[in-house]
């Protein structure tokens, strides 16, 4: 999940792994600076899983709220497009697990990466790792653990 500040225009993105239950195993918030929110989405990609690696996880059901991301992963893309090479070392990590399913989410869906990613705005440039859920994320954890509904804004076009 990313997050983009209007205010200064900074990225903030978060990201979470969670067990077969849902319990949180570790989660990371990180202000990415200016930049492009699709490139950042591929990097935390790429940050996540080799997360889930060093884990030692061996099945991954990865959600990402980007539908682009989550299809350039499942459909790979060509050696010219300006994500080819963060895709291709995704698709690689991919090859190392046991079982992977790639989906694409609503961001409504998992509020706890939302506050992660909206959290990183108020700290440095750079990563910060948590072992459990920190206080600005603790409800949003709790809401998604428990399937929570939550309304999607659409918009329409008269």
């Amino acid at each position: 999940m990313a997050t983009r500040s209007n205010q200064y225009d900074f990225i903030g993105a978060g990201e979470i792994i969670r067990d077969h239950n849902g319990n949180w195993l570790s989660g990371l918030s990180m202000n990415l600076g200016v930049g492009e929110v699709i490139n950042d989405e591929a990097r935390r990609m790429l940050s996540g899983l080799k997360l889930a690696s060093n884990l030692n996880s061996r099945k991954l059901e990865v959600e990402s709220d980007s539908a682009i991301v989550a299809k350039l992963l499942i459909e790979g893309c060509p050696i010219s497009h300006p994500l080819d090479s963060i895709i291709n070392s995704c698709r690689h990590l991919i090859n190392g697990f046991d079982e992977v399913q790639i989906m694409h989410i609503f961001r409504e869906c998992n509020c706890t990466t939302d506050a992660l990613a909206k959290g990183s705005l108020s700290h440095d440039y750079g990563i910060v790792s948590f072992d459990a859920p920190p206080p600005h994320a603790a409800s949003a954890f709790t809401d998604d653990l428990c399937d929570l509904p939550r309304a999607r804004r659409v918009r329409t076009r008269p």
